[in-house]
């Protein structure tokens, strides 16, 4: 089992038990706090021959935004206790197939892979084996501009001769069935914080959906709300504000939250403006002025602190996205 395990060994960024404090390290925490989207890919087996003893897994990288900047790629293999000798030590490597334009891509038997990394691990050991994919996903998200359709290879072997993968205790993907100890590959990126991706993504996808429910020769109008819903207060204040993604016609793919508080300012920015009301010198020169010339404006009611909120979505149905979103939310108002 994981207690077994040398310390100097289990306390490794490569090998971590789901039973130990590990699953999460302080690599982990500093990617995740250095990134504004995390990214999992889900992995689908491939249709192999019996004489392959090789893992071969594929994964699909279509959707990504060409606008996020890839910082580091883990690969995530988990590993049950194998039949082999108790604590026999071997090592599991991941190979990267190789395309080439010269030969078709079908052509399994002449297919070339490239070892991208390998880790030491024992036949008792229980737990996730990770690998550094950073270099070959990215590679992958370049080529996807004229690769759309194709789902890349990875092949998982072992060094031991005549051993298959599963024998190992190697968990492969399922066709059908599908389990939380699949291969999967997480990515850390940065890109732009603001909701213009899921804005486009729910336009692209309700764009056909709308113009079939329009009547022929009619224009639909959306019903706005009546002003007498809104009373503004006399004075600047935070007022309830709840985003629902199901009214915005989005729940089918924002997995979470449902809905939030995003709140909003409101009311009336009146002379003398008070030290609550967290007023800039330009919103007190601008009541100032408008004392005397009536025709400039007031000071509008605005945010002044703003938080943030993280969404976690589909891009497809093998990539889920978690991105946090910067100044969505309004903290306090002036």
């Amino acid at each position: 089992s994981e207690e077994q395990e040398p310390e100097a060994v289990l306390h490794q960024r490569h090998k971590r038990s789901i039973d130990d404090d590990i699953l999460v390290t302080k690599e982990d925490r500093r990617e995740i706090a250095n990134c504004n989207s995390i990214l999992t890919f889900s992995s689908r087996p491939k249709l192999q021959k019996e004489t392959q003893l090789g893992m071969h897994i594929t994964f699909n990288t279509a959707d990504v935004p060409h606008d996020l900047l890839l910082a580091q790629a883990m690969l995530r293999v988990y590993k049950q206790p194998s039949s082999l000798e108790q604590r026999q030590n071997f090592t599991v490597s991941i190979y990267r197939r190789i395309y080439s334009h010269q030969r078709g891509n079908n052509e399994d038997d002449d297919a070339v892979y490239r070892i991208v990394q390998s880790v030491n691990t024992t036949s008792s050991y229980k737990g996730w084996l990770e690998f550094n994919l950073t270099p070959t996903l990215q590679s992958w998200l370049l080529q996807k501009n004229y690769q759309q359709s194709r789902r890349h290879e990875l092949r998982v072997a072992v060094d031991v001769a005549g051993l298959s993968g599963l024998e190992a205790g190697l968990v492969a993907p399922q066709q059908q069935a599908r389990s939380k100890l699949e291969p999967y590959i997480v990515g850390y990126f940065n890109g732009p914080e603001l909701l213009v991706k899921v804005q486009k993504l729910r336009f692209k996808r309700d764009l056909q959906k709308r113009k079939a429910n329009l009547p022929s020769g009619q224009q639909r109008m959306d019903k706005m709300p009546s002003p007498e819903h809104y009373r503004p207060p006399q004075s600047c204040e935070r007022l309830n504000f709840t985003v629902d993604f199901k009214e915005l016609q989005m729940h089918n793919w924002v997995i979470a939250p449902k809905k939030f508080e995003a709140y909003f300012c409101g009311g009336g920015c009146n002379f003398p403006l008070g030290t609550k009301m967290n007023a800039t010198n330009h919103a007190i020169v601008q009541t100032l002025m408008h004392l005397k010339q009536p025709h400039l404006p007031k000071p509008c009611c605005v945010p002044t602190v703003l938080g943030a909120i993280t969404i976690l979505r589909y891009l497809n149905e093998d990539i889920i996205d978690l991105t946090k979103y910067q100044k969505t939310v309004a903290k306090e108002c002036g």
